[in-house]
């Protein structure tokens, strides 16, 4: 997998490919606290071109999986809000390029297969995104966290408003 940006061509450090047959690539970044912990996240379904995630993508698939199951996604919103606290930042270039996911296994995500039927996304897609966001957000300058994912998960959680929710997830006013 790869990218070409500004004429630089960038290969993908790690591929995640999962069961659908969409592959997320994990490529160096530079930005952050510590630009050689960074990343960027890309992601490429079956036959579809090459994209990079926003927060507002999931946050429409998870809203849309609530309204088909309230409770089975409010338990996945949760589960992952709590991988917020598990997973930790890169601790180096060499841990960046293993870039090791561990909240997101099969296993751990088997409980909310049946979200798979709503929505665009499939829960491992989501998963492993998030996993990845988690350890992109927390590479950021201790004097000036990035709390977005953090705050978005509460919000939803807690099934505030949809501008409110929009609002985070577009980062509108900040």
């Amino acid at each position: 997998m790869k990218f070409t940006r500004d004429g630089k061509e960038h290969i993908a450090i790690k591929k995640i490919c999962l069961n659908d047959d969409t592959v997320i690539g994990v490529f160096e970044g530079s930005r952050g606290a510590n630009p050689d912990h960074d990343i960027l996240i890309k992601y490429q379904e079956n036959g579809k071109r090459l994209r990079t995630p926003k927060h507002i993508h999931w946050v429409i698939d998870l809203l849309i999986k609530k309204e088909h199951n309230r409770d089975l996604t409010l338990e996945f919103m949760k589960y992952l809000r709590s991988m917020y606290d598990k997973v930790e930042q890169f601790k180096s270039k060499e841990d960046r390029n293993k870039c090791t996911l561990s909240q997101t296994t099969h296993e751990k995500l088997k409980p909310f297969q049946e979200l798979n039927k709503f929505g665009e996304y499939k829960v491992d897609f989501i998963g492993n995104l998030i996993e990845l966001m988690i350890k992109m957000e927390k590479n950021t300058p201790p004097e000036k966290p990035a709390r977005v994912f953090k705050e978005l998960m509460d919000a939803m959680i807690a099934e505030k408003e949809i501008f409110v929710i929009v609002s985070k997830a577009t980062q509108i006013g900040r």
